[in-house]
């Protein structure tokens, strides 16, 4: 039995709300503990897509933290197996970013312009663990 789905959103596309990175499909509640949760996490995370795919790398990473801490609400019984969930994807979203600006600041094109995130995204991964 499927908790919830994770789809991906679109490069070409990625200002499209349609899209939602996390979906209910079964809930021991029928989503009515998690309704309006979710609905902020889903923008939080669409807007740190949407940071992302612009290169702007600080507000995507505080998008998602805010995503992260959003799931912290999510106390009931009945939905600590979906906000775990819900906290894992926005984990390895927060690394996957986090290894783009590791790249992005090592090696042989290492760019400064970028250190700063990195740092940040160092920071908030610590925080979030």
């Amino acid at each position: 039995m499927r908790l919830l789905s994770l789809t991906n959103q679109t490069k070409q596309n990625p200002g499209n709300k349609q899209h939602l990175k996390i979906e209910l499909l079964v809930c021991q509640a029928g989503g009515q503990n998690c309704k309006e949760h979710l609905s902020i996490i889903n923008d939080c995370y669409l807007d740190a897509n949407n940071y992302h795919f612009e290169k702007d790398y600080l507000n995507s990473i505080e998008s998602l933290k805010n995503a992260f801490f959003k799931t912290s609400e999510l106390n009931q019984e009945t939905c600590v197996k979906c906000a775990n969930l819900f906290r894992s994807t926005i984990r390895q979203s927060l690394e996957n970013i986090h290894g783009e600006l590791h790249h992005l600041t090592t090696g042989l094109i290492k760019n400064r312009r970028y250190l700063n995130c990195y740092k940040k995204s160092c920071a908030v991964l610590n925080d979030l663990k």
